[in-house]
């Protein structure tokens, strides 16, 4: 940066008793600039000034830019004091921690006062004289939280974006005349910034980016070293933009990502460790490897066989677990079998969620009776989900041989009665096979009529020798099938959103994602028997189909609980290896992503996710030829 490029400018600060504020009017003294510094009070910006150099031009204008029509006055007194502005920094913010139900709307109106009324408006006062100069320049200090919901930041969140498309706009607008803008993302900044943030009911602050973040001075020598190049959007933290990109281009797995955060604000009472400081995001335990159905595509029919007489999960397998509840988030009791033949499950339940674990699991329903359903909610019980494959009696027992489909919707009807604010969460789950595919829009109506919260329409997407076999409506490319399959499915997803109902849905075509969301660096899956593995497709190989084509699944084990201690498994090489090339896809994947152009076409769009993909390191053994890897 030139020495002289400040030299002599008028320059306005707003939020210059802050960190970054702070910062910059350092950088800006010594490059020979004239300041005005605004904040708050008088004495936050009287006590900056002290410590400045005696020779510098620094005048301190007390300004509360959250009362409305005070960025204005600000305004006035800077051109009455300096004759007219060459820089405008907008740097003034205010945080506020909340979940939406707790927002209050004195704060909202606060929040968008400071961080988006008053920098537009203090622009809008001190344009005119730029414009009439044919220079100036506007300095915005905005935020990736803009692009992406982070829990417990909505209203800053908005806030941010609001200022930020009126700044991209504005950007475009001045340009002609001579007016350079500058918006910049710092990501995270090491200030008191969340410390000073409005808070709801102690609420924590929370970080997408999962980081103390950079030391003030150094941003602001980044920003001030930037700001004498060419005005547009500029990004100073890969991790930041790489999370912005992926919010807006890719927001199911923004929303998986977020998920941790969600969770650590929904249980952020809970006695121990807070779930984001948690070692496992999820743990995967089959209670039961035996199923009271006959599904025409279960893959675990030969693993049920050999272990009919052994499908129960041993209290010694839990005891072995016990110790580490504290240790993991989340616990789905769910595995290749039906979770209430295990006689222990409400038990087991209660004692993970006390230790702050969310719990749930998949079942197929016919035995919830509403005794087991008190004493699940009594439990803790968080979500549960019911395998619901088809829309009528006649579809269901085609698909479930054995079920009752009567018997089912009356057990869900009754446990959606029971519950309080609509805990546990409901869900069904609808595996799309050739003999339903006509039923997605009466699936819908079905789950309305019965207090479901949420209808999971899924793939059949694991095979094992002839089981599964031939089931599945995914291609390895778009054809017209599977358009008119995406139409179908798109009207029924607008059907749910209709009727208040969440939907999710795995793709038709293969594209490949950096991990899983099975995602071995944070999950394992603990079989019925104590073996302990990366996911239940890699702990139960064998003969599989994968896009068509005949393959074998290797079978992947870290060893048992009945041998090794948890901890021990965990650090074995086998499971390090899954762990470990996992993250390098993940970082070889985004550094492609961080340095694409956030504003890229859509054609440069999708050769930057292709570039993307090409950079990861070749998927383990059996995940390179597991649908899931591929979203499918």
């Amino acid at each position: 940066m030139s020495k002289f490029s400040f030299f002599g400018k008028h320059i306005l600060i707003t939020g210059a008793g802050g960190g970054l504020g702070s910062a910059l009017s350092r950088a800006l003294v010594e490059l020979g600039a004239r300041l005005v510094l605004s904040d708050r009070s008088l004495e936050n910006t009287a006590s900056l000034k002290s410590t400045l150099s005696e020779d510098a031009t620094i005048i301190p204008i007390p300004a509360d830019l959250s009362v409305p029509g005070e960025a204005e006055n600000l305004a006035l007194k800077t051109i009455d004091v300096l004759g007219h502005i060459d820089v405008i920094i907008n740097n003034a913010g205010v945080g506020y921690h909340a979940l939406m139900q707790e927002t209050t709307e004195d704060r909202l109106r606060t929040v968008y006062e400071v961080n988006t009324f008053s920098p537009l408006a203090l622009v809008k006062s001190l344009l005119p004289s730029m414009q009439h100069r044919g220079s100036g320049m506007v300095i915005n200090v905005l935020s990736c939280a803009g692009f992406i919901p982070i829990p417990t930041a909505g209203v800053y969140s908005a806030s941010k974006a609001a200022f930020s498309t009126m700044a991209r706009a504005m950007r475009l607008e001045l340009e002609p005349a001579g007016v350079k803008v500058f918006n910049f993302y710092p990501g995270p900044i090491n200030t008191s910034f969340n410390e000073n943030a409005f808070r709801e009911n102690d609420r924590h602050g929370l970080h997408a980016c999962g980081t103390a973040g950079t030391q003030p001075k150094i941003i602001a020598q980044k920003i001030l070293s930037a700001a004498v190049g060419r005005p547009g959007d500029i990004w100073l933290d890969r991790r930041s933009k790489w999370l912005a990109l992926i919010g807006t281009i890719w927001p199911k797995l923004s929303d998986r990502r977020l998920l941790p955060l969600r969770d650590a604000a929904l249980l952020h009472r809970t006695e121990g460790k807070p779930p984001t400081q948690r070692r496992w995001r999820l743990w995967q335990l089959e209670t039961s490897s035996a199923c009271n159905l006959d599904c025409i595509m279960c893959p675990w029919k030969e693993v049920r066989r050999q272990n009919f007489k052994t499908g129960d999960m041993a209290a010694e397998t839990w005891a072995a677990l016990r110790p580490y509840l504290p240790e993991t988030r989340s616990i789905d009791f769910s595995g290749g079998g039906e979770p209430l033949l295990q006689p222990r499950l409400p038990e087991w339940l209660q004692e993970a969620s006390a230790a702050g674990c969310k719990t749930g699991f998949l079942t197929n329903g016919i035995i919830l009776k509403p005794e087991m359903g008190r004493r699940l909610i009594q439990a803790g019980l968080d979500w549960i989900g019911f395998s619901v494959d088809g829309a009528t009696a006649e579809i269901y027992r085609k698909i479930r041989k054995g079920g009752d489909f009567r018997n089912l919707c009356e057990n869900i009807s009754t446990l959606s009665g029971m519950r309080g604010d609509k805990n546990p969460f409901i869900m069904i789950n609808f595996v799309l096979v050739p003999e339903n595919i006509h039923q997605m829009e009466e699936i819908v109506r079905l789950a309305a009529r019965l207090g479901v919260d949420q209808v999971n329409f899924k793939q059949c997407d694991v095979i094992r020798g002839e089981h599964g076999k031939g089931y599945g409506l995914f291609a390895s490319k778009e054809d017209r099938s599977i358009r008119r399959l995406k139409k179908k499915l798109g009207r029924a997803r607008r059907l749910a959103k209709s009727l208040g109902i969440k939907t999710t849905a795995f793709k038709f075509v293969p594209d490949e994602l950096p991990v899983c969301d099975q995602d071995p660096r944070n999950t394992l899956f603990v079989g019925h028997d104590s073996r302990v593995a990366p996911c239940i497709n890699l702990a139960n190989g064998g003969p599989s189909t994968f896009l068509g084509k005949e393959v074998t699944i290797p079978s992947v084990q870290y060893g048992r609980l009945s041998d090794r201690d948890l901890m021990e498994l965990w650090e074995t090489s086998t499971c390090r290896f899954y762990r470990t090339r996992f993250e390098k896809r993940e970082q070889a994947y985004n550094a492609v992503i961080a340095d694409s152009s956030i504003e890229s076409s859509l054609i440069k769009l999708k050769d930057t996710l292709s570039a993307a993909r090409e950079a990861m390191p070749e998927a383990p053994e059996g995940c390179k030829i597991c649908h899931y890897l591929y979203d499918i």
